[in-house]
């Protein structure tokens, strides 16, 4: 576990290339789709998947319901004080999610409703009940505030992440087409088309599909 101490310290250039080191390793796929955000935007999608990633990855880290338990409490404490106003904890993410919430429309309650989401998933052992659409609507929220692709999200999130999980899928959705401005927000799920093939796609694919989908908005 990180140490629970408290830093007003913003988050520097640093700080920023570590997280986004870290997602890039973890999470590609969203970390692909984030690099056509402009900047502020790029930073604050990288702090939302930077934290969503560090609660993705506690079936990694730990297998025990109590120690998960820990480790999802502690982000729920976390997110209450930055809600109540409190210094973030000297931790990276939590500096970045500090600055997410102070200047975008993300509020601490629907981080928290994520937190809920990935520990049922752990709970249950079940990856399907993560949060794949909630995630796409805040990212959506993150690029252009005024824009909805809710009907988009709740039909292509699924099918991507079971995909992207290895898992046999019969639906195929067809490609749907989304504004320029949201598109760094969702353009990854046109990756579910290379996760259906028998071979693993590799990096350049992944990029080209990604790219595709941003120039076309296609996904």
């Amino acid at each position: 576990m990180v140490e629970m101490t408290m830093s007003s310290t913003p988050p520097g250039p640093e700080i920023w290339a570590n997280i986004d080191r870290r997602l890039r390793t973890g999470d590609e796929d969203r970390w692909l789709s984030s690099r056509y955000a402009p900047l502020p935007a790029r930073h604050h999608l990288v702090a939302f998947y930077g934290f969503c990633w560090e609660l993705a990855r506690v079936r990694l880290i730990v297998t025990e319901p109590a120690l998960g338990a820990i480790r999802f409490q502690w982000w729920r404490d976390a997110l209450d004080e930055l809600a109540a106003g409190q210094p973030p904890r000297a931790h990276d993410v939590v500096a970045a999610v500090a600055e997410l919430l102070e200047k975008t429309d993300v509020t601490a309650e629907k981080l928290q409703s994520v937190v809920d989401a990935y520990e049922n998933a752990f709970e249950d052992g079940d990856r399907s009940l993560e949060p794949e659409a909630q995630i796409a609507s805040l990212a959506v929220q993150i690029v252009h505030p005024e824009t909805s692709a809710n009907e988009v999200i709740a039909t292509l999130a699924p099918v991507f992440a079971a995909r992207r999980r290895g898992e046999a899928v019969t639906e195929s959705p067809a490609p749907h087409r989304v504004e320029p401005t949201i598109r760094p927000a969702l353009a990854h799920f046109r990756l579910r088309k290379l996760y259906r093939r028998a071979v693993p796609p590799g990096p350049l694919a992944k990029r080209l599909c990604v790219l595709r989908a941003v120039m076309s908005g296609r996904i």
